[in-house]
């Protein structure tokens, strides 16, 4: 029996023995934890500062302005990255024609007419009431003269010059209908200034029927009296 008592009062004696060594390492940190913690933060501030020194050192160390370009590399003829990717008869693609310009007189003449459209709206007021050529010009203005540009626009810019089968060419054809814009507001511009011409010569007919009549009668009968006796 005494043989069973021997394990255990070896494990007691471990356990004791143990619980020694960790008292007193338990004594030693509670003496000396404040110099653990300064030790520690030692050791983190060099273990941060002291890789970035050295990479701060290897970059001062390191850079030597830009590498110079080989000879090798100077003489290859540099080549643009589409090149490389495109096929070789890509090149030879047949690009949509660009849309032809106006000209500078024609230019100056839509300018023209777009300027009589402003002046003749100004005096809307003086046409008569319903008037066709009120109408006429407040649609050369929104409709007439924008789409007859934009048909010409349309057209590409190597067919400008192309005969069509009357023998006329886009561009001629795109003046003669400017030119019909342009002499049609002419027409409304000297109507307008007919009219004024006219209502200025039925005053001067009333003035006259009113005043010059008055005039021509005897004194008596202008004032409403008999004449004398």
């Amino acid at each position: 029996m005494w043989l069973l008592f021997v394990p255990l009062v070896i494990l007691v004696v471990l356990v004791l023995s143990g619980m020694a060594l960790v008292g007193a390492l338990v004594g030693l940190l509670s003496l000396g934890w404040p110099w653990l913690l300064i030790a520690a933060g030692v050791w983190l501030f060099w273990h941060e500062d002291g890789p970035r020194r050295r990479s701060g050192k290897r970059g001062r160390r390191g850079w030597a302005g830009p590498r110079p370009i080989s000879s090798a590399a100077a003489a290859r003829p540099t080549q643009p990255a589409a090149s490389a990717s495109t096929p070789s008869g890509a090149a030879a693609s047949v690009q949509p024609a660009a849309p032809p310009e106006l000209p500078i007189d024609v230019q100056v003449k839509v300018e023209q007419i777009r300027r009589k459209v402003e002046v003749l709206l100004g005096y809307a007021d003086r046409f008569p009431p319903f008037s066709q050529d009120l109408f006429l010009v407040r649609q050369t203005a929104s409709e007439y003269l924008p789409k007859t540009i934009e048909a010409f626009l349309r057209l590409p810019k190597d067919g400008v010059q192309t005969p069509s089968p009357d023998g006329t060419t886009p561009l001629q054809e795109l003046t003669s209908q400017l030119d019909l814009l342009d002499t049609k507001l002419d027409e409304i511009a000297r109507d307008l200034q007919r009219q004024d011409m006219d209502r200025l010569l039925a005053n001067r007919r009333f003035l006259q029927e009113r005043f010059l009549t008055r005039s021509a009668a005897p004194p008596e009968q202008v004032a409403g009296g008999e004449p004398a006796a």
